[in-house]
């Protein structure tokens, strides 16, 4: 008889210290757990904080990006300009062709096969796409307003007409109108005067040449045409700049 009540005490206080261990064990773990999660929490602000700063330098990159893409138009509309201002005084001597130098002139019309051109300096955007950095952007709609100005900038028919129209039309006229004559070689330097039978270059034809009107025609009409699809890239340009620096004070706030 006191065997079995020794013995049920004996089990009775092995049942009470593996519900002790028990519940020293589950403690454990929930310790454990609220340490994962607090470092968890801990390294997701961390990842946080980095991806805002990362977000405000390309931000800050993009606007200065596009910054580049506004001067280079300006510089682009300001020499196109002064450009045709210049063939439009070279064409302005017709008026009176008696006193027209014809080698100077020649030279000077050189400017009929000249253009600028407008490439985005999208580096920074291209570099950031590839590598996935534009989801550090948290603005959606400003992450499409860069993607779409980027896409509209970088698009061959902004340009492409204004080169095809240069290469394919304005100079073989130039060619044929103002270059196939002894002075037009002699601008390159080669004196073909006594080699082939070119006849020198008439003024009071060329007044009345077509082909000659034709190039001045596309000339300034392509160039003018090319000016208003920069203003269209500058207005964007503008646009987009003013919303990634509307949202950088914002993130700086």
């Amino acid at each position: 008889m006191i065997k079995f009540f020794r013995r049920s005490r004996q089990k009775t206080l092995l049942e009470n210290k593996f519900s002790k261990y028990l519940l020293y064990a589950v403690g454990e773990i929930v310790l454990v757990v609220i340490g994962i999660l607090i470092a968890l929490q801990i390294n997701n602000r961390s990842e946080f904080k980095k991806e805002r700063e990362q977000e405000l330098i390309l931000l800050g990159n993009l606007a200065n990006e596009i910054d580049l893409d506004i001067r280079q138009i300006d510089n682009n509309v300001e020499l196109t300009n002064q450009r045709l201002d210049r063939l439009y005084s070279i064409i302005d001597l017709l008026e009176n062709p008696k006193g027209i130098n014809e080698s100077s002139f020649i030279s000077k019309s050189f400017e009929f096969v000249f253009d600028n051109y407008f490439k985005s300096n999208s580096g920074i955007f291209d570099e950031a796409v590839s590598s996935g950095k534009m989801s550090y952007i948290q603005n959606g709609q400003l992450r499409q307003d860069i993607f779409d100005y980027y896409r509209n900038a970088n698009e061959s028919g902004n340009d492409g007409t204004t080169r095809q129209m240069t290469d394919e039309l304005i100079t073989p006229i130039f060619v044929e109108t103002l270059f196939m004559n002894p002075d037009g070689f002699l601008t390159l330097g080669l004196d073909i005067q006594n080699i082939a039978s070119l006849k020198s270059l008439d003024f009071g034809a060329l007044k009345e040449n077509k082909d000659f009107w034709k190039m001045v025609l596309l000339k300034f009409g392509s160039n003018k045409e090319q000016i208003l699809r920069w203003q269209l890239i500058k207005e964007r340009a503008n646009s987009v700049k003013q919303k990634i620096e509307k949202e950088l004070s914002i993130l700086i706030d």
